[in-house]
């Protein structure tokens, strides 16, 4: 468990914990200040780091804030990494303070921002950079980033101030060492409506100036927005909210969430927020725009109106459900969240609920799991059946994420009735140091309670290929953070080699650390029929009756048999047709029929990408699975992923009761387990060399599995 700043309960929507950070007050919104101090072990680094980070996303409030300082977040990611590996014994070095200085000073001037003021001191006080437009809003405290830079070789202390009668400025102190650059926040208060420039005294030791650059005062009202489903009862909803000054508001009692763009995503760092289904929020005269989500299946709705300078406006967002899933049968899933993890802020299942509404994921699976010290965060929740606080088409369920840290990679248990323990292996400064047992024993015991076993975030050489081969672990997920197209490669590989792996997917979403991946944006949906239990959608899932999507909803047959069913046939050839037809709120480009992992057949979507069918006949002359798949560019909609992404399960088609075996993914898989005993040799920690040789003996008979695939292989 963390200590830093002390674990507290806090929900999504009311923050009881704060903190500062660069002068802003409120809970950290990324995940630095509370990696650095474990990982780093330096505080002086890990204020260093956690500063910058927290400094440059709230940049991001502002719509008009370059993107790239969300991908700044990833480059702190990689050098918190640096410790990290320190940390978990796999380098012995890591970057001294200097250079951590001389990188947060190149991070921190790397930064644009349209409200950000950038101040020189040295031998003068110099304003290097005015803001492109700076909004003070009303009479309440405005937050105002700037930016220090030190030219002079010594430290000093630079205080901020007030510099006129007409703006109230809260004094800042900032402290830099010799060439360093910072960012602070100041907290600004117009004293007269009519002030045209914010003007400020920095003192730096006996260096004292005045900078001055316009400003307006906007005047503010107070807008209430109940957001309603067809039947016209409030819902919860995802929200983005942006005021007339550019930037994304927030109702005070709520905590803000950020898109991530830690994997590479072009429309990270959108600010948004949850509501149950009403909120009130003080925002600036002018033009505003509302826009709000909820799921895939209903329509995003955008507004644009106008606030008024005094007073209130209500505003009464409808949102159509365009698609109707459960309908049909089908319910979606999130096999991979983590309601708590690392950061000392706590959400609880009622906000976990609320979420889930909100987003309209049906079942989202809650992974109780160790942070870093091996105390197993929300295992109090953990009950071996569904929360109490589920309802019919939304069922809590508390799980268990297993994690090697070196070697083996990671696994969910979906289904438990108990704990599996030990619930990690091979965390340094543990009670379970050592790579050992491997994760096909704890796969296996969560097999003997029934439970659904899934290798999370794949990423080879894994332990997966072996626990798939040996029967304890059913499938990956496919769409996940990270490379999708090599997961799906993976994916096919597996098939190829006759292993019937459902498509699955699960977001690793932290819902307590505001910028973070969402749940449910990349989601599996199970037909269970028209009536949902946690039962049937596992059973659902493990028979492969699935799709996985971040936007399009798609329905596919092979002569009729749906996802994870079978045809099967005698002798000779066999024609076939393929129906398919897919729907999406988000443009889509294309769908293609896959077989045996090759694309055999594509259209083009229609209605600006709406809508996307299929009809056509293949002919089979061997054992084949065959998919479709649906493919489109990257949207600010699909905020976890790089491009839009659907993926059905296959339907299995045996020839003669033939297998679908291909030797040349049979042989990936035997050289990807070599490499797995290799990274053991290189990075395991075994307690003696007998666990070592049990770990290699278990993986080479998973890897005489490949290898007889192989051989009987006819392609």
């Amino acid at each position: 468990m963390n200590r830093k700043l002390g674990k507290a309960s806090v929900t999504i929507l009311l923050c009881l914990l704060t903190v500062s950070l660069n002068g802003h007050e409120g809970p950290p919104n990324t995940l630095v200040p509370f990696t650095a101090p474990d990982f780093i072990g330096d505080p002086v680094i890990g204020r260093q780091l956690s500063d910058v980070a927290e400094f440059a996303i709230h940049l991001l409030q502002w719509t008009e804030t370059d993107r790239s300082v969300a991908k700044l977040q990833r480059t702190l990611k990689g050098k918190v990494g640096s410790f990290y590996r320190r940390w978990n014994g796999t380098v012995t070095e890591a970057p001294g303070l200097e250079e951590i200085v001389r990188f947060t000073t190149e991070s921190y001037e790397s930064l644009t921002c349209p409200q950000l003021t950038k101040i020189e001191v040295g031998s003068a006080v110099t304003l290097l950079e005015a803001p492109e437009k700076l909004d003070l809003l009303g009479f309440a405290g405005t937050e105002v980033p700037v930016i220090i830079r030190n030219s002079s070789p010594k430290e000093v202390a630079v205080t901020i101030g007030s510099g006129s009668q007409e703006v109230e400025v809260e004094p800042r102190i900032v402290r830099l060492r010799g060439g360093e650059t910072q960012g602070a926040w100041l907290i600004v208060s117009p004293i007269r409506s009519e002030a045209s420039a914010l003007v400020l005294t920095v003192n730096a030791g006996a260096v004292t100036g005045r900078v001055s650059v316009p400003a307006r005062v906007r005047n503010m009202s107070l807008l209430r927005v109940k957001v309603v489903d067809g039947s016209g009862l409030e819902t919860p909803a995802r929200v983005y909210l942006t005021g007339a000054d550019g930037k994304r508001h927030t109702p005070d009692e709520i905590i803000p969430r950020i898109t991530s763009a830690d994997y590479g995503q072009p429309y990270g760092g959108e600010y948004y927020f949850y509501t149950d289904g009403g909120f009130s929020v003080s925002l600036p005269e002018g033009e505003t725009r509302l826009e709000v989500v909820k799921g895939l299946e209903y329509a995003p709705l955008r507004m644009t109106f106008q606030m008024p300078p005094a007073g209130r406006k209500e505003i009464v967002a409808r949102l159509d459900r365009t698609y109707n899933m459960a309908a049909k049968g089908w319910f979606s899933g999130d096999t991979h969240i983590h309601p708590n993890l690392f950061s000392d802020t706590r959400i609880r299942p009622r906000d976990v609920l609320r979420i889930t509404k909100a987003e309209d994921l049906n079942v989202p699976h809650l992974l109780a799991c160790n942070d870093t010290d091996g105390f197993i965060t929300d295992l109090v929740y953990f009950e071996g059946k569904p929360n109490r606080l589920s309802e019919q088409n939304y069922i809590l369920y508390w799980n268990q994420e297993m994690r090697n840290l070196r070697v083996y990679g990671h696994m969910a248990f979906l289904k438990l009735k108990e704990f599996v323990h030990p619930s990690y292996v091979g965390w340094p400064r543990t009670d379970h140091p050592y790579d050992y047992p491997p994760n096909y024993e704890l796969a296996a015991a969560a097999k003997q309670q029934g439970a659904a076993v899934i290798q999370v975030h794949p990423g080879l050489p894994q332990e997966y290929p072996v626990d798939i081969a040996l029967g304890v672990v059913d499938t990956i997920d496919v769409m996940c953070q990270g490379n999708e197209e090599k997961n799906t490669a993976d994916w096919y590989r597996l098939l190829n080699s006759g292993f019937r792996c459902g498509i699955s997917a699960g977001t690793d979403c932290f819902l307590n650390v505001p910028y973070h991946l969402l749940a449910g944006a990349g989601r599996v949906y199970v037909n269970t029929g028209t009536r949902l239990t946690y039962d049937k959608w596992i059973q659902a899932y493990l028979e492969g009756r699935s799709f996985a999507s971040n936007a399009p909803l798609v329905e596919f047959s092979v002569d009729g048999k749906g996802a994870g069913e079978e045809i099967r046939w005698s002798s000779g050839s066999r024609t076939v047709r393929v129906e398919a037809q897919a729907v999406s709120h988000v443009p889509m480009q294309s769908m293609e029929v896959v077989v045996n992992g090759k694309p055999v057949f594509t259209v083009e979507a229609t209605d600006e990408g709406t809508r996307a069918s299929l009809s056509r006949e293949i002919q089979l002359d061997e054992s084949a699975w065959i998919a479709v798949r649906v493919r489109g560019e990257a949207h600010r909609l699909v905020p976890n992923d790089t491009e839009l992404y659907a993926h059905t399960s296959p339907v299995y088609c045996y020839r003669d009761g033939s297998r679908i075996h291909f030797r040349e993914d049979a042989l990936y898989f035997v050289e990807q387990i070599d490499r797995l005993v290799d990274r053991v040799d290189r990075n395991g920690v075994f307690k003696n060399a007998a666990q070592k040789q049990k770990v290699v003996d278990l993986f080479r008979k998973g890897q005489d599995v490949y290898r007889k695939i192989a051989r009987e292989a006819t392609r």
